[in-house]
């Protein structure tokens, strides 16, 4: 995921994005003291900083396994795992402005989130091309461990049916039908 935010999310102080090790102290310090409680400055990949100040007490940050967001102070902080993500899209806002649109599973219902770029607009399509990019990375990861995980161990296999025939529970010529199978798959 690292390589993904550095590959996808500039370094852009106009638009408000930071990609470690280039954010300001002050800006990161200002985001964990406000809304990103939760977050250890050392897990901090990027940021997105959406104050006019630029303190960094509104906006996002990115880490290797979630985004941890606030849209401004009066709205509640929200965290989603990249791997929980199942659809993001962007739309332009009719007074200026874009929005970012992340549904995410919580459980067993998809529940829909918002990300306000209305003072940087700019800075919306690069986060949500990364957020798209980051929910494929975790399809694509999810998938390889579970072909991974799929392997018979066929001397486990064949130590448990031998044990079943010593006990009587299991013909040789059963036994043999089930090692076939389970050699030629």
């Amino acid at each position: 995921m690292e390589d993904l935010i550095r590959d996808l999310l500039p370094t852009a102080p106009e638009i408000g994005l930071f990609v470690a090790p280039n954010i300001p102290e002050d800006k990161v310090r200002g985001a964990l003291k406000d809304y990103a409680k939760s977050v250890k400055r050392g897990d901090v990949l990027a940021q997105y900083d959406a104050t006019w100040m630029g303190n960094g007490s509104d906006g996002a940050i990115f880490t290797s396994e979630r985004m941890v967001f606030q849209n401004h102070d009066l709205s509640p902080t929200q965290e989603i795992r990249y791997e929980d993500i199942v659809q993001v899209t962007t739309k332009k806002k009719f007074i200026g402005g874009r929005k970012v649109y992340v549904d995410a599973n919580r459980g067993r219902a998809t529940v829909p989130f918002v990300i306000d770029f209305s003072g940087k607009p700019k800075a919306a399509e690069y986060v949500a091309r990364f957020l798209q990019e980051a929910m494929l990375a975790t399809i694509v990861d999810a998938a390889v461990s579970r072909t991974e995980t799929r392997t018979t161990n066929v001397n486990a296999v064949e130590q448990v049916l031998n044990g079943l025939r010593d006990a009587g529970k299991l013909t040789d010529e059963d036994l043999k039908g089930m090692m076939s199978v389970i050699s030629n798959s």
